[in-house]
């Protein structure tokens, strides 16, 4: 099944940068343009330069946001602000952060190579579908550059947790780095030479399937890039770096592994009608309106612990028209579902809160149709609970959908049955950071297993 390998990680010289707060950012792909403008101030060789460069308005097929990523990507390396380790390494990585209620929990995983699989293998296990902009503008990075500068998330099962308990001493000693984010959370990493711990993990992945948890496009880019270079290079072994992709691997049964939901607003909608819609709800939910006082934190607040208690036994989203109505729709029963998809389509896929919603108001009652959705053109999603309620009331959007989180079982099913979620059907907390430990594909290169 999955293959993993050590591999030489590029990372930040502290005594060079300083304060690794200053260098790291999350994901590219959460980085608002506000936030690029404040990473970009933060420091010089922060990662957001390689992973997110700003484009010009002057840019040519010779100067442009990825050849700048690349000449400052090489000089970075010249100038000994990114060093090579000189063994090839496991990266364990930890996240700490706290839950609701104040509790701390730690999310512990480990970074390393993982060879490359067609998902027709069924060795790696996606769960959302991809465009194409995103794959485009990823695979023209890599090829600038020729580094994964960014983990792809995944997932494996082990109820035993046994690479935990391997770990368990090394995660005593300082860490190589620590770094808080700016939403708080903790980040530790550790580098581990030690050819057992490697074997150990490698013999723990190699029975096991991955399931992508963040990263889709990032690993079908790093696909496309593998076959590029084997265009280039027909006489492959398969050993090659460009064969294998960055990878953070984090146990599924971990109680540090939380999932969280994404909410959906709703606008420019023609002839959106609440009331009508509250009717047409009625045939396939039961319908209950409460009205809040939304300029409320605890109203707020309220309405997501009922909103969790109901989703407990039965499938339940919320709907927020303004005015302080929020509207529970509970689906009546599991069947109402089969008649929006085919026979072959896993249940599992069919009762899924974001299939009700997508599939079932979305695009029958709503007439948003999937194309649309894909595009965003008439949604807008956000990850903050309150946020809704303060876009719908100043009169931005027409609704919001207020959505309980998915589940782990249900990720693990749906990408078991070889199905694809709707967009933003899941959101794995915390992130992890970008500029802990950087992938150099060097041509020539061969990992060690």
């Amino acid at each position: 099944m999955a293959k993993i390998a050590p591999f030489r990680g590029l990372r930040y010289n502290v005594a060079q940068i300083g304060d690794p707060a200053k260098v790291v950012a999350p994901p590219y792909d959460v980085i608002s343009p506000a936030l690029q403008q404040e990473l970009y101030r933060r420091h010089p060789a922060n990662i957001v330069r390689l992973i997110l460069g700003k484009i010009n308005e002057t840019d040519s097929e010779t100067d442009n946001r990825y050849t700048r990523s690349a000449a400052d990507f090489a000089k970075w390396q010249q100038e000994q602000i990114l060093t090579r380790d000189a063994e090839p390494s496991i990266y364990l990585y930890d996240q700490e952060y706290p839950i609701e209620g104040g509790e701390v929990v730690v999310r512990k995983g480990f970074v390393a190579l993982t060879r490359l699989e067609d998902f027709s293998s069924g060795v790696v296990k996606p769960h959302e579908k991809t465009l194409s902009g995103p794959k485009t503008d990823r695979f023209n990075l890599t090829k600038a550059c020729g580094a994964n500068f960014s983990p792809i998330f995944s997932l494996y099962s082990d109820p035993c947790c046994v690479l935990e308990s391997v770990t368990r001493k090394l995660r005593d000693k300082s860490p190589d780095m620590e770094v808080a984010d700016d939403d708080g959370v903790r980040h530790r990493l550790w580098q581990v030479s030690d050819p057992m711990v490697i074997e150990k993990a490698q013999d723990l992945l190699d029975n096991k399937p991955l399931f992508i948890a963040d990263g889709h496009h990032r690993y079908e880019t790093a696909l496309n890039y593998r076959n590029f270079m084997r265009e280039k290079h027909p006489g492959y072994s398969g050993k090659e770096l460009f064969n294998y992709v960055l990878m953070y691997f984090a146990n599924m049964e971990d109680r540090g592994m939380q999932i969280f939901p994404t909410h959906r607003l709703v606008y420019n909608v023609e002839a959106l009608n609440p009331d009508s819609l509250r009717d047409a709800l009625g045939e396939f939910f039961e319908v209950e309106t409460r009205n809040i006082d939304s300029a409320d934190q605890a109203a707020r607040q309220e309405v997501r612990q009922e909103l969790r208690e109901k989703g407990k036994e039965r499938h339940c989203l919320a709907m927020y028209c303004g005015k302080g109505d929020v509207i529970y729709l509970t689906l009546r029963e599991n069947a109402v579902m089969d008649r929006f998809f085919s026979d072959k389509s896993p249940k599992v896929l069919r009762t899924l809160d974001v299939s009700i919603l997508h599939r079932l108001i979305l695009e029958t009652l709503l007439n948003i149709s999937p194309e649309a959705q894909e595009k965003q053109t008439n949604l807008k999603y956000v990850k903050n609970f309150d946020e809704p309620f303060e876009l719908v009331d100043c009169g931005e959007f027409q609704l919001a959908f207020l959505m309980n989180p998915t589940r782990m079982n249900e990720v693990r099913d749906v990408a078991n049955a070889g199905e694809k979620m709707p967009q933003k059907s899941t959101y794995f907390y915390p992130k992890l950071l970008s500029g802990l430990v950087i992938n150099k594909i060097v041509e020539g290169e061969k990992v060690e297993d």
